[in-house]
């Protein structure tokens, strides 16, 4: 009985080390592959959309600085454990809803780490709210590397 026990014990705590890897890569082992989403939404800050970009914070005082002057609703999540890179990825006004924008992994190289980027679009059949949007989402990454940016478009069939 204690082998057995001892082999439970061993696969719980594997599954924990291996398991609860949120959205990132799970294959990769680097910590660097591992990201956290920090603020996300797709509601139109003060009215006016922001056009589609990315911007790569170095320290959580300039991630918080942005939140501040263009996404006054959010609050910044406190990462600091570490160092490491804050990502946004802003979609863009968008004329209705049905819209989304999100990191989907992390590879990582010698030189950089790569934020898989998934953008959806809705398809020509869906039914969506008349009203204009813009995605975002803010991904803090435990690199000091360069972070790159791979998008690709995903449309949603309804």
């Amino acid at each position: 009985m204690k082998p057995v026990s001892s082999l439970v014990v061993v696969a719980v705590f594997s599954s924990t080390l291996t398991g609860c890897t949120g959205e990132s890569n799970a294959q990769s082992s680097s910590p660097e592959s591992h990201f956290v989403v920090t603020n996300q939404g797709t509601v139109t800050q003060r009215g006016v959309a922001a056009k589609k970009q990315t911007k790569v914070f170095t320290s959580l005082a300039d991630y918080a600085a942005e939140l501040a002057s263009n996404y006054p609703n959010e609050s910044p999540l406190a990462i600091d454990f570490v160092p490491g890179r804050y990502l946004l990825v802003d979609m863009g006004g968008r004329s209705s809803g049905g819209y989304g924008i999100g990191v989907t992994s992390v590879d990582v190289t010698d030189d950089s780490v790569t934020a898989n980027v998934k953008l959806i679009k809705p398809g020509p059949t869906c039914a969506v709210p008349a009203v204009v949007t813009n995605p975002y989402q803010f991904v803090f990454i435990p690199t000091v590397k360069e972070v790159l940016v791979s998008e690709r478009v995903e449309i949603v069939n309804c």
